[in-house]
């Protein structure tokens, strides 16, 4: 459904190592990130919050993102059943902190909105 980032094993392996690393050198850090994190609604699929991010950009104009949080299995990553769509800054702070990939950002999803308004 829609137009999303495809994401390698590369970029994968990247954002999810390097937040790795960086959640052992600054736990403190960390963990204030993945608590704020646990407390935002998410949704277990792409869809669903794909959904929600359209109805709430058709509302009002907003720059939506959507993170998903990666899993690793031995040498391969992916994307886990946990996304959030947010609009607010410090969420995204949080998420990047922690190594969640962004799927779809504000372009991609207004892209979307203006190819199904015609």
């Amino acid at each position: 459904m829609g137009d999303r980032f495809r994401i390698n094993q590369a970029e994968f392996a990247y954002i999810y190592e390097n937040a790795q690393a960086r959640m052992r050198y600054n736990p403190d850090i960390a963990a204030k990130h993945k608590k704020e994190i646990e407390k935002y609604p998410f949704y277990q699929s792409e869809k669903e919050a794909l959904q929600y991010t359209l109805d709430m950009m058709n509302k009002e104009y907003s720059n939506y993102q959507i993170w998903a949080k990666i899993g690793k299995e031995d040498e391969y990553y992916y994307i886990r059943d946990y996304y959030i769509a947010t609009d607010d800054n410090l969420i995204k702070q949080a998420a990047d902190y922690i190594g969640m990939a962004l799927i779809y950002d504000g372009t991609r999803l207004q892209t979307i909105i203006d190819n199904n308004r015609q």
